[in-house]
């Protein structure tokens, strides 16, 4: 299954003040769910939040949604796992800005 993918305001907040090397690897795991539908390691945080698992510690958050062309990744929040609580609480509230 292929993807479309939507970004979020707080996303590229979060996106654009990691490292160029750091941006490198998140797109390159964003077009590996664009191109051949695999998202590696990911969690389901129930209520149609998920999370992508990065070794580094990093996180980053999104919702899948059904369209009229098949499903759209939308990429909610970036965060790290010392974080995680706070930006599992945003992550759902501003999931919850799309129902």
């Amino acid at each position: 299954m292929q993807y479309k993918t939507k970004k979020t305001e707080e996303y590229d907040s979060w996106y654009s003040d990691q490292r160029a090397k750091e941006q490198a690897q998140i797109e390159k795991r964003v077009k590996n769910i664009v191109d051949h539908g695999h998202f590696g390691d990911n969690k389901d945080l129930e209520g149609g939040l998920a999370e992508l698992r990065f070794k580094n510690g990093r996180r980053i958050y999104f919702a899948i949604f059904e369209d009229e062309g098949g499903e759209t990744v939308v990429l909610l929040l970036g965060g790290n796992k010392n974080g995680q609580d706070k930006d599992i609480t945003e992550a759902r509230k501003i999931l919850g800005s799309f129902s």
